[in-house]
């Protein structure tokens, strides 16, 4: 299956799509997903308050999702 990841606007509640490699009158999923800015500053900030936590917390973040 093939994917396709572009940028877009909502402009007054609408998302045109144009010149897509897909062929006519085909069904298509279409996530929208706001994008935003992220202050790279906030990364520093992230680390500092994250530094003291002890253990892997990806291997937690997997473990908890595993027992859903």
């Amino acid at each position: 299956m093939s994917q396709l990841v572009i940028d877009s606007k909502v402009i007054k509640g609408r998302i045109e799509l144009n010149n897509l490699p897909f062929e006519d009158d085909q069904e298509v999923k279409v996530y929208v997903i706001p994008k935003f800015k992220l202050d790279l500053d906030s990364f520093v900030q992230a680390q500092k308050l994250t530094a003291s936590i002890k253990g892997n917390l990806s291997d937690d973040i997997v473990a908890e999702r595993n027992e859903r």
